[in-house]
Order: structure tokens, then C-alpha cells, then sequence
């Protein structure tokens, strides 16, 4: 049972209206646990399976812009989710103001051409989803170049234009070359310069470290006949290999081009921690890590071919959270849902959070389309597989615009498992003191009554949880900043609750005892 803890200020608060509200010890009622589970969302402009999230029109006014964001930030927090992954570095591009990349086409249809009048997307992205209780993780691609298909010339400050050294045309890819450390403190930069910026919750990157391998055709004569084969590509980094590589003592390849990788990443989870503790951290890597591992699991070998030992940086702790993309059916081939995300967990000597990747927008397009069902089976899965561990449970759906399309299907399909409000959970390796309890008054004038919260010491609050006892009995939850400090009991579901309880929640989601009024 939680713990009530009371103010040193008088008992008495505000005597107002027709109700007084003071902190009587015998009258309260401790508020029901909150669970915690990570929910979260990735929300890009790139087309996947017929969808975009945001923008999603090219070219679209500040003010459209602004709009269609509120709008998708509102079914966000409606549907039940807690965090929105935000892709703000599609390909050497950025949907905010930065001097490490040029304006993103997606915003104005022109790159380097920001919104007109102008505006900040990411700063306004944050704050909006901080109103809402919704966690904001910044997503990079950090290595793409270019994203085939755009339309357009690509700005003079783009980093094709700004060192051509650094490029590398592969097959129908444009790819800055991880070999080259100036390139990979370039990257890393442009991505720490946004944590030092912004009050983003998270850092994140997905699975874009060397290009996913590519073939050609050639035709060939065997016996006087034509015969077409597939070969593949190889990643042409001859020069880099050569300067970086063999002059430094390197005999194989792969092992160096996975260790430039290693490096990067190591590098930004130092480098995000020096600056601020408390982000997070998260990467979202190609569910298999290698072919054959788990035993019966076959398929793409990361390891071998993007050059990424997702496993090492989890045991190693240089993250925060992996989602890997455990992108099957749960009836699918091999079982690989069910077996991966058991080998994942069993590879976490540092205790960081595995919170699997779920194909989401694979319930609609085409013939091979997944039953609606499919996502709260899995996530009924992760739950359950979690069970009697110290696992905790957690996932990302990819993408936003598929759990709202066609008029929030799928979202109502899911408000069984989103039925109770979720917390992020906490992150103690990053912190484990909890605040203290906060100091609350009820101001009770002519009106609703308004809650007024403040510190009780001196560590950092996150987060205000307000959970609000209504006549019925019912409880209601508000996740609110911990920038405001007067929030309206409308808010909570009951314009005039028996009971208040505010819990402070640390920036590592660490929580405090909640602090109880009552009338």
C-alpha cells in the first residue's frame, strides 16, 4: 500500500464555495498503482504500406503543419500510448533548425527551404507532446545520405555538397561512409547538438548503419546459353579501408566495419550522458542479430551484413532501451516472434529494457495483410512472457498512422490492452532517488476547484501524476509537465473529486508518495 504523506502547511487550505478542502489522514484513500509499460510510436513522413504520419503532405503551411501535429498528438494520448518516436533526421536532412543539415524537403518541398513563416517543428513537437503526458524521442537515420525518391535538388548545405569525401554511391542507396571517422564525429555531433537544444525525453536510432545489401544482374554464357545471376554489391569504402583500416593493423573487413559501428555507438550513449543524464537512449535494431541465433531461427544476419552487433551494445550497456524489429506473425515460420524476443531478454546482463518492434501497419495492404487482431495478440504475448521476471513490459508500434487509420480501427481494437493508463517506466540505472513528495493546495474559488503543485526538495520533477476520486468512486489519471504548476481538476475527469492525489515523477520516472487532499 502506498504510503501517505502529508504537508507541514496547515491542514486547512482553502475554504471557498460550498466544499473545503485540508489533508485529514483518516479520510483518505490511497490512489490505485498506475502500471508501467512503455507504449510508444514511431511517426515519420516516409510512405510505408500506403501511410504517412507526419507531415504528410509535402509543402503544407506552418500552420497545417501545426494543426495536422496537434491532431495526431491528440489520438496519440487518446488511443492510449505514452511516448511518440519522432523522425527528425530522415537523410542528412532535419525537420528543425540546425547548422549540421539543411531543412528537410518533407517540410516545405524544397530542401534547405524551412517553414514560411518560420517556426521551430521540433521545439513545438516537444512542448505539445509534454501537454499531453506523451514522452518525445528524437529518431535519426544517421548514416543515410539521401532518401531515394524525393523529389529535388538537394540544398548546398547538405552533406553531398559539403563533403563529397565522405559519400558513397551504393546501388540505388546514398550513404555517408561509417569508415571515415570525421563522418562519424560529423553524425554524432548533429545528433548530440539536439540534446543540447531540445527537451526531448529520448535519442533514437533504428537500423541504418551500413546499407541493407544490394545486387545486380549480369548475364553470363554457360554452355552457349545466357544465363542471368544476382550478384551482390559490395559497399565500395576501397579508400577508407585502405587509410583507416589496414594502416591501422586491421586483417578483416567485416570485423572493422563492425567495430566502426561499435564505436559510434558507444560514442553517443557517452556522448548523450555528458550532456544529460537523464535521456534516454533507445535502438531499434533488425530483429535477427545472426542467422541461426536462437537455434531454429533463421534469416538476415545483421551482424554480417549491415555490420550491426546489436547484441554487444546491450550487454555492454550502451543503451538505454532495444526495440528490435520483430517484424513476424505470431503463427509465422520458425516461431520467430515468440524465440527472439526470449533470446533478446536472455542477452541483457546490464538489466536495460527489451521492448520489442511490431510491424503495426502490416494489418492493412494487399493480399498478405495480418488479421486486425494480430498486434494485441502479440502484445498479450510480451505481457504475459513477462511475467514472474524482472522483465518489464514495453513495445513500439510501427507506425502512428496505422493504429489511427480508418478512423482509429485498429486504436479501438487495442483500448483492451490500453484500457488503464500507463507510466513509462522508470530507468534507475540513470537515477534511483526519488523526489520528494510534492507540496499541493486546492484553490476552491468561484468554480472548478485548481490543484497547485510545487517541489518538495530539490531533485528534479519530470512529471506531476494527478490521479482525481470523483463521487462515483471512479479514479481518474492526468500526466502533466512539471512546467505547470496549477492544473484545472476539469482536467481530471471530475469537476469536483473527493479526492486528489499528486505523485512526483523524477526525470529517470523515478516516483514519489503521492500527496493526498481531500474535502
Amino acid at each position: 500500500m502506498l504510503r501517505r504523506t502529508f504537508s507541514l502547511l496547515a491542514s486547512l487550505v482553502v475554504v471557498a464555495g460550498t466544499r473545503a478542502w485540508a489533508q485529514v489522514p483518516q479520510l483518505l484513500t490511497d490512489p490505485p498503482a498506475v502500471p508501467r509499460e512503455f507504449r510508444a510510436a514511431w511517426m515519420t513522413p516516409v510512405w510505408d504500406r500506403g501511410f504517412k504520419d507526419w507531415p504528410s503532405t509535402l509543402g503544407m503551411t506552418p500552420e497545417e503543419q501545426r494543426a495536422e501535429l496537434r491532431s495526431e498528438l491528440d489520438r496519440a494520448a487518446a488511443a492510449g500510448l505514452n511516448a511518440i518516436i519522432l523522425h527528425v533526421r530522415l537523410a542528412g536532412d532535419a525537420l528543425y533548425p540546425t547548422r549540421y543539415a539543411p531543412w528537410s524537403t518533407m517540410l516545405s518541398g524544397q530542401s534547405g527551404v524551412g517553414p514560411q513563416p518560420t517556426y521551430d517543428p521540433l521545439a513545438f513537437a516537444v512542448a505539445e507532446a509534454h501537454a499531453r503526458g506523451l514522452q518525445l524521442h528524437a529518431w535519426f537515420n544517421p548514416f543515410r545520405a539521401v532518401l531515394p525518391g524525393v523529389p529535388g535538388k538537394l540544398a548546398s548545405t547538405h552533406v553531398t555538397k559539403q563533403h563529397p569525401e565522405w559519400i558513397r554511391k551504393y546501388g540505388t542507396q546514398t550513404w555517408i561512409d561509417p569508415g571515415d571517422p570525421d563522418a562519424r564525429k560529423f553524425v554524432l555531433e548533429s545528433i548530440l547538438d539536439v540534446v543540447r537544444r531540445y527537451d526531448v525525453d529520448g535519442i533514437h536510432i533504428d537500423d541504418y548503419f551500413y546499407p541493407y545489401r544490394e545486387s545486380r544482374t549480369i548475364v553470363r554464357r554457360v554452355r552457349r546459353k545466357r544465363v542471368r545471376e544476382h550478384v551482390d554489391i559490395q559497399f565500395p569504402d576501397d579508400k577508407t579501408w585502405r587509410k583507416y583500416g589496414k594502416a591501422k593493423g586491421w586483417t578483416d573487413r567485416d570485423a572493422w566495419r563492425r567495430a566502426n559501428i561499435d564505436d559510434f555507438v558507444q560514442a553517443l550513449y557517452k556522448g548523450v550522458k555528458a550532456i544529460r543524464p537523464s535521456a534516454l537512449v533507445g535502438i531499434s535494431p533488425f530483429g535477427i542479430w545472426r542467422s541461426g541465433t536462437p537455434p531454429g531461427v533463421t534469416g538476415l544476419d545483421a551482424f554480417t551484413e549491415i555490420y550491426a552487433d546489436a547484441k554487444r551494445w546491450l550487454g555492454e550497456g550502451w543503451l538505454d532501451y532495444i526495440a528490435p524489429q520483430l517484424y513476424w506473425q505470431l503463427s509465422g515460420t520458425e516461431d520467430r516472434f515468440r524465440a527472439l524476443d526470449a533470446w533478446w531478454r536472455s542477452e541483457n546482463p546490464q538489466g536495460r529494457y527489451v521492448w520489442p518492434a511490431l510491424y503495426t501497419s502490416h494489418v492493412y495492404g494487399g493480399s498478405d495483410a495480418w488479421p486486425l487482431g494480430e498486434i494485441a495478440q502479440q502484445i498479450d504475448v510480451i505481457r504475459e512472457s513477462r511475467v514472474g521476471t524482472s522483465d518489464v513490459p514495453g513495445h513500439v508500434h510501427f507506425r502512428l498512422a496505422a493504429l489511427l487509420a480508418e478512423n482509429g480501427q485498429l486504436a479501438k481494437r487495442l483500448s483492451t490492452e490500453y484500457s488503464e493508463r500507463a507510466l513509462v517506466p522508470a530507468f534507475p540505472w540513470l537515477g534511483a532517488t526519488p523526489p520528494a513528495s510534492p507540496e499541493v493546495s486546492v484553490v476552491n474559488s468561484e468554480g472548478p476547484a485548481s490543484v497547485v503543485i510545487s517541489a518538495g526538495d530539490s531533485i528534479a520533477v519530470r512529471w506531476w501524476l494527478i490521479q482525481a476520486r470523483g463521487r462515483d468512486g471512479k479514479w481518474t489519471s492526468t500526466l502533466r509537465s512539471a512546467t505547470e504548476g496549477q492544473a484545472m481538476t476539469e482536467s481530471f475527469g471530475a469537476v469536483d473529486p473527493d479526492e486528489v492525489a499528486v505523485t512526483a515523477i523524477g526525470t529517470t520516472g523515478v516516483a514519489s508518495t503521492p500527496t493526498i487532499v481531500a474535502p
